[in-house]
């Protein structure tokens, strides 16, 4: 997987619901996407890019996907630290997990 640490579900919803500042963004390229497995207070891969600019390097950015292992999150959060950022996670078991786990969905499942 490379350097990119992952976190339980529990603590990427934690991290990015304390503070407004941490960043839960899906993974996926396409809106539609994004739209299938939005999780309550995430944003999208699209939005998020319009954002990089204005972001500190040091910004907190939790990767999550609805992958059986993670690889599109794994993906985004490896090509966003090569690009400088340094507090990039990935949430375990993504939008799965977060929904098993009884956490607030916003996408219409």
């Amino acid at each position: 997987m490379g350097t990119v640490q992952q976190i339980p579900v529990w603590e990427a919803r934690n991290l990015a619901t304390t503070n407004p500042n941490n960043l839960l963004v899906c993974g996926y390229e396409k809106d539609d996407d994004f739209h299938k497995y939005d999780l309550e207070g995430a944003i999208s891969l699209g939005d998020f890019r319009r954002r990089m600019k204005s972001l500190a390097k040091d910004q907190l950015i939790i990767f999550y996907c609805a992958c059986p292992h993670d690889e599109t999150a794994i993906a985004q959060a490896e090509k966003y630290t090569k690009e400088g950022f340094t507090n990039v996670r990935i949430m375990q078991g993504g939008f799965n997990a977060w929904k098993d786990a009884g956490y607030p969905v916003a996408a219409m499942v």
